[in-house]
C-alpha cells in the first residue's frame, strides 16, 4: 500500500532492499575498478575536528553497498591500509587513494565510483541513481492543517458569539435558556444610567485580575515545544538537541523555561510582602518547593524501571529547576529593597533605570557567580590527560586526541567527582557521533549559569513591577534582547565551533545563556504586545498549558509510553508517522490543559 508520504515507490531498486532503510537512511553502492581493494573510511559533517573512522572493506570490481545516515554531510575517505580504525584529518595522505564529500537524502540509492588514475590515486566520483523522498512535504501539511484548524475554530467562536447557533444548542441541552425577570419598565428607566441595584453590583463584583496573560503563554509555548520534542518531533534533526556545540529548537526550550520562572519571582515576592508575610515564612516557601522540585526531579528519573540506588540519575531537569529558584529566590529576598520606587530628587537617568538600580546587590552577586564559574571552567586542574580549559566533546574530536571521560573539561570533571559516573546521565548526545564518555548536561558547574539565567528573568519581572507603561516595558525588553544577543554573538563570534566561548546547552555555556535569553526577551516583548496590549490574541492554545506547568510537564513524563498519547502503527518508518504521532500527543496534552483550565484545576507546589 503507497504511502501518503515519504514513499519510494517501489520494495526493491537494483536489487537493494528499500524497506530495510530506517528514517534517515540511504543506499550507498560503491563500485571499484582498482586492481588492490580499498577501505571506507567516513567522517560526519556534524563532528567537528574529528578523525576519520573505518566503515567498510570495499573490494576489487566489486559491488559493495551501505547504509548511510542522511541528517548530515559526510566526507568519504578511501585507503589502501586498514591498520588502524581511526585516521587524522591532516595526516596519513600516503595511504589515501581518494577523497569526497558527498550529502544524500532519504530513501535515496547512490553511486560512488573508484577509477584508476595516476600512480597510487583513484578519481571517484559521486552520483545519484535513485532520487530521494521529500521529508519537508509532512511538515507544511501538519502545518496548513493546524492553520485551517485554526481559522476553523475562529469562525466557530465567531458564530456562537452572535447566536446564531443557540438554538441548536438549546435543543441539545449545551446551553440553558435565560429566563428574562425584570421588569419592563425599569429597563426603560434604566437606558440612560444605571440603577443602585446596577452601583451596588459593580461594587460587590471582583476586581478583574491584572495577571498577565502573556507569562503564561510563555510558558506554554515553552511547553508545548518541550513536549513536542520530548515525543521525538517527527526524528527531525534540527528540532533535536544540538550533538554539542551550536543551538537548535530543542535547546531554545530549557532555558525558557527557567527564565520564565525566573520573571515571575519578584513578582510573587512583592505579592507576599504585601501580604505581610514575614522573611522568614517566605523563605521557607521558598525553601519547601525546592525541595518538593527535587524530590519530583529524583522520581522523574526513575521512570523505566531505573530504581537501583547505586546507579540512580542525581541530577536532572527538576532539579535543576529547584537549585536556581532556591539561589533566585533566596538572593532576591534578602537583597531586593522593600521601596521600589525612586527617590524624588533623583534624577532623569536614575528613574529610567529604576529597574536595574533596585536589583545593584543582586547583579554584584550573580556576576561574581558568572566570573566564578569561567575560573573554574578554564583554570581549574582535571584529570592528567584532560587538558585545562578544554571544553569539547572528547572523543573522537581534535583527531581523537582525549579520551572520552575528557568531555566537557571541568564541568565533566566535577560531576564525575562529586557525584560519580554511576549517578550521572551515562547517554549524552555525543556518545554515537563523537564517541564521548558519560556526561550530564543538567550537571552542578551548568547550574552556576543557569541560576544567573534565572536572575536575568528576574530582571524582566522587575522591569513589569517598575514600569506600567507598556511602551517603557518593551522597550527595555528589547533593549536587554539587543544587548545579550550582541555579547553572545562576541562570545562565540557568530560561528558554532570557533568561538571563544560556543553556545552550547550541554555545557549552559556563557554564550548559549546569552543567546537563548536574548530570544527570550524578545518572545516575552511579542506577546505581551499581541496579547496584553493589543488584544489581538488571546494566547491560546499556548496560554492553557502554561497555566499548569509543572502538571504538563509531570504528567507527559509519566506517559512517555501509554496510549492514548503514544502509539503505534506497523514500522511508522517515515518522519510523517512520527510527525503525526508527536502532534497528536501534544495536541492531547494542550486539550487536558484547556479542560483543566475551564474546571479551574491548576497544579501549585
Amino acid at each position: 500500500m503507497p504511502k501518503l508520504f515519504e514513499d519510494p515507490g517501489v520494495d526493491e531498486f537494483r536489487g537493494l532492499n528499500l524497506r530495510d532503510l530506517r528514517i534517515d537512511e540511504a543506499w550507498m553502492v560503491i563500485t571499484s575498478n582498482l586492481l588492490n581493494p580499498s577501505w571506507l573510511y567516513v567522517l560526519s559533517d556534524d563532528c567537528d575536528q574529528c578523525a576519520f573512522k573505518l566503515m567498510s572493506y570495499v573490494g576489487s570490481e566489486a559491488n559493495n553497498s551501505v547504509k548511510m545516515e542522511t541528517k548530515h554531510g559526510w566526507t568519504l575517505r578511501f585507503r589502501d591500509d586498514n591498520s588502524s580504525t581511526y585516521v587524522p584529518q591532516l595526516t596519513d595522505n600516503n595511504n589515501t587513494v581518494c577523497q569526497l564529500h558527498v550529502t544524500m537524502g532519504e530513501f535515496g540509492v547512490y553511486d560512488v565510483m573508484l577509477n584508476p588514475s595516476d600512480g597510487d590515486r583513484a578519481d571517484c566520483s559521486f552520483s545519484t541513481a535513485k532520487e530521494p523522498v521529500d521529508i519537508y512535504a509532512p511538515l507544511l501539511a501538519c502545518f496548513l492543517f493546524y492553520v485551517v484548524l485554526a481559522f476553523l475554530w475562529i469562525g466557530f467562536k465567531a458564530v456562537l458569539r452572535r447566536g446564531y447557533l443557540d438554538g441548536c444548542l438549546y435543543a441539545l441541552k449545551i446551553k440553558k435558556r435565560q429566563k428574562n425577570t425584570s421588569n419592563p419598565v425599569d429597563q426603560n428607566e434604566n437606558l440612560g444610567g444605571s440603577t443602585v441595584a446596577a452601583k451596588e453590583e459593580e461594587k460587590i463584583t471582583p476586581k478583574k485580575s491584572s495577571r498577565l496573560k502573556s507569562l503564561d503563554t510563555f510558558r506554554g509555548i515553552s511547553i508545548v515545544i518541550m513536549i513536542f520534542v520530548n515525543d521525538g518531533a517527527g526524528q527531525y534533526f534540527f528540532f533535536e538537541h544540538a550533538t554539542w556545540n551550536g543551538l537548535q529548537v530543542a535547546d531554545l526550550v530549557f532555558p525558557w523555561f527557567m527564565w520564565i520562572m525566573g520573571v515571575c519571582m519578584p513578582i510573587s515576592l512583592r505579592s507576599s510582602l504585601r501580604r505581610k508575610e514575614s522573611k522568614l515564612t517566605i523563605f521557607a516557601g521558598i525553601l519547601r518547593r525546592s525541595c518538593l522540585l527535587f524530590f519530583l526531579g529524583i522520581m522523574n528519573n526513575s521512570l523505566g524501571g531505573n530504581i537501583e540506588l547505586s546507579r540512580l540519575r542525581i541530577p536532572g531537569v527538576l532539579q535543576r529547576f529547584a537549585i536556581t529558584y532556591l539561589v533566585v529566590g533566596t538572593a532576591g529576598l534578602l537583597l531586593t529593597p522593600v521601596d521600589l520606587s525612586a527617590p524624588h530628587q533623583s534624577s532623569k537617568a536614575r528613574k529610567m533605570f529604576q529597574d536595574i538600580v533596585v536589583l545593584w546587590p543582586q547583579w554584584i552577586f550573580f556576576l561574581l557567580l558568572v566570573a566564578a564559574h569561567c575560573f573554574i571552567t578554564f583554570f581549574l586542574p582535571v584529570e592528567e590527560e584532560c587538558p585545562v580549559g578544554y571544553l569539547g566533546p572528547a572523543g573522537l574530536h581534535l583527531d581523537n586526541k582525549y579520551p572520552g571521560h575528557c568531555i566537557g573539561g571541568a564541568a565533566g570533571y566535577i560531576d564525575r567527582l562529586i557525584l560519580s559516573v554511576q549517578h550521572i546521565y551515562n547517554y549524552p548526545t555525543t556518545i554515537q557521533v563523537y564517541e564521548s564518555g558519560p556526561y550530564d548536561p543538567e550537571g552542578i558547574l551548568g547550574s552556576m549559569l543557569c541560576t544567573f539565567q534565572v536572575f536575568m528573568g528576574a530582571q524582566a519581572g522587575m522591569t513589569l513591577l517598575i514600569f506600567s507603561d507598556w511602551k517603557s516595558r518593551i522597550v527595555r525588553w528589547l533593549a536587554w534582547s539587543v544587548l545579550t544577543g550582541a555579547v553572545g554573538t562576541l562570545l562565540c563570534l557568530a560561528t558554532q565551533n570557533d568561538g571563544w566561548i560556543p553556545v552550547n546547552k550541554n555545557l549552559w555555556s556563557l554564550s548559549y545563556v546569552m543567546v537563548t535569553t536574548c530570544f527570550a526577551f524578545f518572545l516575552l516583548g511579542v506577546c505581551f504586545f499581541l496579547i496584553d496590549v493589543r488584544k489581538w490574541w488571546t494566547g491560546a492554545p499556548f496560554f492553557y498549558p502554561g497555566m499548569n506547568g509543572i502538571f504538563m510537564y509531570l504528567g507527559h513524563q509519566g506517559a512517555y509510553n501509554l496510549f492514548p498519547w503514544h502509539w503505534e502503527n506497523g514500522s511508522m518508518n517515515t518522519h510523517f508517522e512520527k510527525l503525526a504521532e508527536a502532534l497528536w500527543g501534544v495536541s492531547l496534552w494542550v486539550a487536558v490543559a484547556a479542560w483543566l483550565y475551564h474546571k479551574k484545576i491548576f497544579l501549585a507546589l
